[in-house]
């Protein structure tokens, strides 16, 4: 199956780092730069993940560090509201416990702008009012938490650090 995604690079792929890329078969779809530098990909695998760790190894292999997998996964409140067609006071309301069953999923951010994860927010949605939630599908969820990995493989360099806290991923 095809499945197509935009990694986040620390640099723009040279003219000849985009013939190595395609040369492995991972003919990038296009690419944007300086900053952030994005590979918009479509690869053929047998899943979502499969492609991001093929894409990413093949990446690196040539000195490009891939920092991420662009996601439309953080939201605001505000984006929320435009996305199901609730009102954002409404939305206000069930973030903050006035209104609804409760556990509406906590914000990944704090401050002035409070940043949901619309992979959980959707799923909440789902649970508790079907009817007017919007679908997330396991390709939204996969996306996030790919683009949460590797950041985090990219915060954490060493591969002693990466071994330790992988076991979160089953614990």
């Amino acid at each position: 199956m095809m499945y197509e995604f935009t990694l986040v690079l620390d640099r723009e792929p040279t003219g000849a780092e985009l013939e190595a890329l395609a040369a492995a078969g991972l003919d990038p779809v296009g690419a944007e730069g300086p900053r952030p530098a994005l590979a918009h990909l479509a690869i053929d695998a047998d899943g979502l993940p499969a492609a991001i760790i093929t894409a990413v190894r093949e990446i690196e292999r040539l000195g490009i560090a891939v920092t991420g997998v662009a996601s439309a996964d953080l939201v605001s409140l505000k984006d929320i509201a435009a996305r199901t067609r609730r009102s954002y006071e409404s939305v206000r309301k069930l973030a903050v416990g006035q209104r609804g069953p409760g556990g509406f999923p906590a914000p990944l951010s704090t401050g002035q702008w409070a940043l949901y994860s619309w992979a959980e927010v959707s799923a909440w949605l789902a649970r508790h009012y079907p009817a007017t939630a919007a679908a997330v599908t396991s390709y939204d969820r996969e996306i996030a938490a790919a683009d949460h990995l590797i950041r985090a493989r990219h915060i954490l360099p060493a591969p002693a650090d990466r071994a330790d806290l992988a076991q979160l991923l089953t614990a």
